[in-house]
């Protein structure tokens, strides 16, 4: 008993042999476990029959009336809810929205989740679709229900990016809401970072980066456009027309070579030597240590063809590199009308000019040459301290030149002005090293008219029988008739006498129909002969352009520009049109009956007797 008794207060011995003072078993405690210990001694041993058989049995039966009863809950559960009706705290709350990011758990089908974000935070949510009331089983067993969790899992519909989600108020999602409800914030791109991530600036000029949603993944998006984010999940949904900012656009250009432009030889050589050369042959350029001119003024009188030549460039740079390199090459043109860009808000149209550079570099490069071109340059880029009324060029021309020659360099992109009035523009944009080159587009003579006349009018036209008769063939009958156009046009002659001009010092010169000729006024007389040729077919069934359709179309172009000098400012008009900046006092029409005087009339003087009237 002793050795019992040991061995069972053991443990306790060894727990109280690291204290100082060791207590000691009081006689109760000790006659308790001998009272113990005699029972055990007393009492005989039970034995346990092995029956494993009848224990089995016993198992199974318990486990199938769990079946059955856990088959019943849940088949009684669907009928409680329904007799119970929706739950206050659960269904009658609004639900939520989010928007679809990505997949969450791909791996796992059944299982799958969705990453979405909800006021602005990301959550993995699963995905908990709504039933379909047609789908639901007859029998609710346990098979039928986890089978319907694997149809339904197979079931479920794609999701895409910045789709937006309907939630449960556990943020399950529901059920996909498409993009038809999504609206959200203008925003401006100001870099396109790759496929997927944009760089915009918002209301304030806040910058902030956005994902493309799944309808702008395959749209071209460009640096200035606007677009439409939700500023709650940060996606881009939609590109907007532009209204007033359709300046920044680029287009290509379209099929317009050199070949189309008649009589400005000698203005397309230069043109083509300051701008092709440097983007066709760059690696001898850097060799000589040549810098390319950064821009080309092209100045002269209106309707000589200055747009078209800076729309053939663009064009031929494509051709050339396409040639030079085997590879198909793109330039895009950049068509800003001048007053376009002024805007009465103070720094939008400094703005403007920002974002046309910035839209100009962010599509360059070696095989996608940009031109910017600047028509009616005089418009904005004035000389600063002329202003009348404003001082808007004071901050204007000084935006252009950083952008022009700034700290920001301006590759693969050509800038192109056009004016009339070259005499208005600033200094400072005229010198060396901004717009390089000057390039006079001239009236056109005698030889280049007749270039111009074939442009628009060729032997594909009908022309009159009697023509074709009596020169051999349409080609011969129209170089001739262009001979005899050329020729009437620039013959001096008493019928071509157009103004007279006087000018301050008394001296007087007389403008003929040539002085004031051009391409646009060339191509409007063909069109008028053309005109003529179609109202005599009709009138009187003759088929054909003839020579006096020619010369009539000629006489009414000029006759309905008689009255077309300035009345209040001969000077002026007498620059615009390209004839020198002489002081004018007076322009007189020579041609038809109502020849105008653009001299200020003076009123009638009449001579009054005093004392006659007195008396």
């Amino acid at each position: 008993m002793e050795i019992f008794y040991e061995a069972i207060m053991g443990n306790d011995k060894k727990k109280i042999a690291g204290n100082t003072q060791k207590k000691k078993i009081t006689a109760s405690q000790k006659k308790k476990v001998e009272e113990i210990i005699r029972e055990a001694g007393e009492t005989e041993p039970v034995e346990i029959r092995d029956d494993h058989g009848e224990l089995e049995a016993k198992i199974k039966e318990s486990e199938s009336k769990r079946m059955i009863l856990a088959e019943a809950l849940h088949s009684s559960r669907g009928q409680m809810q329904k007799l119970a009706g929706s739950s206050k705290d659960g269904e009658e709350r609004a639900l939520p929205f989010g928007y679809f990011v990505r997949y969450g758990n791909q791996d796992d089908e059944v299982n799958k989740t969705a990453i979405i974000r909800h006021h602005g935070r990301l959550y993995e949510a699963c995905i908990s679709l709504r039933k379909d009331p047609g789908l639901e089983p007859k029998v609710k067993t346990f098979h039928a229900i986890r089978q319907q969790k694997i149809e339904k899992a197979s079931a479920k519909k794609e999701f895409f990016k910045g789709e937006l989600l309907l939630l449960n108020n556990e943020l399950h999602v529901v059920e996909p809401r498409g993009f038809d409800l999504i609206c959200g914030c203008l925003g401006t791109v100001q870099r396109i970072l790759h496929e997927e991530k944009l760089l915009i600036k918002t209301y304030g000029d806040e910058t902030i980066m956005v994902t493309r949603a799944h309808p702008m993944l395959n749209t071209n998006i460009l640096v200035g456009d606007n677009i439409e984010y939700d500023p709650d999940s940060l996606f881009v949904y939609s590109v907007l027309p532009k209204s007033n900012v359709d300046r920044l656009a680029l287009e290509k250009v379209p099929d317009l070579s050199y070949d189309n432009i008649g009589g400005l030889g000698d203005a397309i050589q230069q043109i083509r030597d300051a701008i092709e050369l440097p983007h066709i042959y760059p690696e001898y350029f850097r060799e000589h240590q040549l810098t390319p001119p950064k821009g080309i003024l092209l100045y002269g009188p209106p309707g000589c063809g200055k747009t078209l030549i800076a729309k053939a460039v663009a064009n031929s740079m494509a051709r050339q590199i396409k040639e030079k390199t085997g590879e198909k090459g793109e330039s895009y043109f950049l068509n800003v009308k001048g007053p376009e860009l002024l805007n009465k808000y103070v720094g939008a149209t400094e703005q403007a000019i920002r974002d046309l550079f910035a839209l100009a570099r962010s599509q360059a490069s070696y095989r996608t040459p940009v031109i910017i071109f600047f028509d009616e340059m005089d418009s904005m880029f004035r000389v600063r301290g002329s202003g009348i009324s404003s001082d808007m060029e004071s901050t204007i021309v000084p935006q252009f030149l950083a952008e022009l020659d700034g700290l920001e360099a301006l590759e693969n992109v050509v800038v192109i002005g056009a004016t009339n009035r070259e005499d208005l523009i600033d200094p400072a944009v005229l010198r060396p090293g901004r717009l390089d080159r000057k390039i006079r587009i001239s009236r056109p003579d005698k030889q280049a008219a007749m270039e111009i006349f074939s442009k628009y009018l060729t032997s594909e036209l009908p022309i009159e029988p009697r023509h074709l008769e009596t020169l051999g063939g349409p080609r011969e009958a129209v170089e001739w008739m262009i001979r005899e156009a050329g020729n009437d046009l620039f013959e001096q002659k008493p019928e071509n006498e157009f103004l007279e001009i006087t000018y301050a010092d008394g001296t007087q010169k007389m403008l003929y129909l040539k002085d004031l000729a051009s391409g646009a006024i060339i191509e409007n007389i063909v069109n008028r002969a053309k005109f003529l040729a179609v109202k005599a077919l009709i009138e009187s069934d003759r088929k054909g352009i003839s020579i006096d359709h020619i010369f009539q179309a000629l006489r009414a172009e000029f006759k309905e520009n008689e009255d077309l000098p300035s009345n209040t400012n001969p000077t002026e008009w007498h620059r615009i049109i390209g004839k020198g900046g002489e002081r004018v006092v007076r322009i007189r029409s020579l041609q038809g009956d109502n020849a105008v005087e653009t001299e200020r009339q003076k009123k009638p003087r009449h001579t009054v007797n005093v004392g006659k009237e007195l008396e």
